[in-house]
């Protein structure tokens, strides 16, 4: 694992196994002919989703898993949670874990990842709490954000009252990745003391988006040919279903994409962070330029490039050797327990 030492060679087609070929050669054919969410509507794919209709399978639910509310900024309302314990020991928690699903802030909730939450939380010993922010297009920006960081200060100011343990990590998968982001961002620059002064352990962004003016790699990446889970036309369509009327000033708001924000300014401040992503991703780019800006302020990036795999790979089944899951989970499990122990 390096600090943005990156080895140049998992860029080189050759360092694709055969493996990772057939799976994505599979993960292709699954995709060619099926409807696309934005076809026939957020709501209904949701729907198609939860129902197994589409090239996903549908959540598996665990009885392990509990559904929390925790209160929202806004009146009469409270946002759903999905919390996860450690199964595998007596042990006291070592930590609170926020969660923030994937999903184009369009699709997924808190309880579509259960059972690879559960097995990291079997791991590490940490509490994983899933957020079920609001999804766009029915509640586009801020809502998901503001959901997001209502969640990240309940939890700074009382994880250890209510779960015996304080809040140590935040992340997420892709546009969990970049809200995971976000909350980090929020924390460090809000006015109160209290929450300005707090601090991640650790960050685990895994494929995020963290600007919405494309970067090189969206544009040239698989121009031609189906799509390989994710493509230009599907990062477009999420985020016009996000950031409506979006103008250029929208896409450069640091409050938005954060490789605006004035990292330099949080010098000192910024916690480690693992980035992890795959070759064939049209958001390598993003990893690989947010972590840069990160390691430049002064804070530890980790970064886990793996050759070939695609969008969303780390949540693939683990023994799935193609998918190459395993690498990414350990590269997980070894920060965890790195910052746990405060190394």
């Amino acid at each position: 694992m390096a600090f943005l030492d990156i080895d140049p060679s998992v860029f080189d087609p050759a360092s694709i196994t055969e493996e990772t070929k057939k799976f994505n050669k599979a993960a292709v054919d699954m995709m060619i002919g099926a409807p696309k969410w934005y076809e026939v509507g957020a709501p209904k794919y949701r729907a198609m989703r939860a129902a197994g209709e589409t090239p996903l399978p549908a959540a598996t639910y665990l009885d392990t898993a509990e559904d929390i509310d925790i209160p929202s900024r806004d009146a009469n309302r409270s946002i759903p949670c999905r919390v996860l314990r450690p199964q595998s020991t007596s042990k006291p928690i070592a930590g609170v874990f926020l969660h923030i699903h994937g999903g184009g802030w369009v699709l997924q909730d808190q309880r579509s990842q259960d059972p690879p939450l559960q097995q990291l939380a079997n791991s590490t010993n940490l509490l994983f709490l899933s957020v079920g922010y609001r999804l766009a297009p029915e509640d586009p920006f801020p809502a998901g954000p503001n959901d997001c960081y209502d969640v990240a200060e309940h939890l700074v100011r009382h994880s250890t009252e209510q779960f015996g343990a304080p809040l140590c990590f935040t992340g997420g998968e892709s546009a969990g990745g970049h809200l995971a982001m976000l909350v980090a961002l929020h924390l460090l620059q809000h006015e109160s003391s209290e929450l300005n002064s707090f601090r991640f352990k650790g960050l685990l962004l895994h494929f995020g988006c963290f600007t919405f003016s494309w970067l090189p790699h969206m544009h040239n990446w698989r121009q031609e040919g189906p799509c390989l889970v994710l493509d230009k036309d599907l990062m477009e369509h999420y985020r016009d279903a996000f950031l409506p009327n979006w103008t250029q000033a929208t896409l450069e708001d640091p409050k938005v994409s954060p490789i605006y924000a004035d990292l330099e300014s949080l010098r000192g401040k910024l916690p480690p962070a693992l980035y992890t992503c795959g070759t064939e991703d049209p958001l390598l780019d993003d990893t690989i330029f947010m972590s840069a800006k990160w390691r430049a302020a002064g804070a530890e990036a980790v970064v886990k490039i793996v050759p070939g795999v695609p969008h969303g790979f780390i949540f693939f089944p683990r023994d799935n050797k193609g998918a190459r899951a395993e690498e990414g989970m350990a590269a997980v499990e070894a920060f965890i327990a790195r910052h746990l122990e405060g190394r």
